[in-house]
Parts: structure tokens; sequence; C-alpha cells
């Protein structure tokens, strides 16, 4: 049985937070979103699938590529 994964689409308060790309080191899946630095806590604003899903991300938070960590 496959189950379709439910994409994750919401819009964060990205003052103050670090855009971040991580990835899982099991799966391989990334998930695209933001490091609030004085808490430590990371909001996912997406799930990332190819370079089409980054380049949705940067335009939907209005950033650029060299903002962009990867953890």
């Amino acid at each position: 049985m496959v189950v379709a994964k439910e994409k994750v689409v919401k819009k964060i308060e990205i003052a103050n937070k670090k855009p971040l790309i991580r990835k899982n080191q099991e799966t391989g899946e990334m998930v695209a979103g933001f490091l609030d630095p004085e808490t430590g806590v990371f909001e996912v604003a997406m799930e990332i699938g190819d370079e089409r899903d980054i380049d949705e991300f940067l335009d939907r938070y209005d950033l650029s590529v060299v903002m962009i960590s990867k953890m």
C-alpha cells in the first residue's frame, strides 16, 4: 500500500530566523524551513523533492540561494 505524503504548505513568520534545508541522513528526505537562533526551534515550511521545490521556497519567502544554509 502506497500512501501519499501530506505536503506542508503554511506561511511562517521569518523575522529573525535563519532559512535552512535539512536532509534526513537515513531516508534522504529534505525539508526547507526556518531555525529560530534564540530557541533552537526549527519550523518546517515545505518538503523538498527536487530543484523546483527549492525555487518555490525561495520565491515564497523572497530569499536568495546564498541566504540558505544546509543542515
